[in-house]
């Protein structure tokens, strides 16, 4: 399910993991920084590429569901245009994951700056917005939102979070080791 990191693994070579270094009394290799550099470059894409593929999965369910529900027709009703509206920002997300792809497998190690806002913005947040006003929770109780709307929420959410905060999380914690098939260990 995760098809950034498998199509980033499978043309860049394959890659082999050991814990190393949470030892206390092992001094690190040479090789450390470049070592570390690249197993947060992997975690960051592993993170980024579950999100991305729950979060698109997600949002083309809920639109289908959606459109069974309600249809779309531009002059129906405020739920016809709005699966209309949710059915173009799936498109927009499925712009901005094939980017992802192509960034991930074809770009490596360099990435599009603006990809991240430009996934946030244009897809992210008016699917959250959207899945809302479908589910009809505006006019109800919050408590009586539909599970497949709280799931696209929850993508939605989780696959922002990961664009904004993946990084914090994987620059604090290191003690697996990912290196580029090929490379060899030093040992101390």
């Amino acid at each position: 399910m995760v098809v950034g990191f498998l199509l980033h693994s499978i043309r860049h070579g394959a890659f082999k993991c050991r814990i190393e270094h949470c030892h206390p009394f092992r001094k690190p290799t040479d090789g450390f920084q470049k070592r570390k550099k690249y197993r947060q470059k992997l975690t960051a894409l592993w993170m980024n590429s579950i999100a991305d593929d729950l979060d698109l999965l997600t949002d083309w369910w809920f639109a289908y569901r959606m459109y069974v529900v309600h249809g779309i027709d531009l002059n129906g009703g405020m739920y016809a245009r709005a699966t209309l509206a949710l059915v173009v920002f799936s498109v927009m997300g499925t712009i901005s994951y094939l980017a992802e792809l192509y960034q991930a497998v074809f770009k490596y190690p360099e990435s599009f700056q603006w990809l991240s806002i430009f996934t946030i913005l244009l897809e992210d947040v008016p699917q959250i917005l959207l899945s809302l006003v479908l589910s009809g929770t505006f006019e109800q109780d919050l408590t009586t939102l539909e599970p497949l709307a709280a799931f696209n929420i929850s993508t939605s959410v989780y696959s922002a979070l990961m664009k904004v905060s993946g990084e914090l999380f994987v620059n604090h914690c290191y003690c697996c080791n990912f290196e580029a098939s090929g490379e060899e260990d030093e040992e101390v």
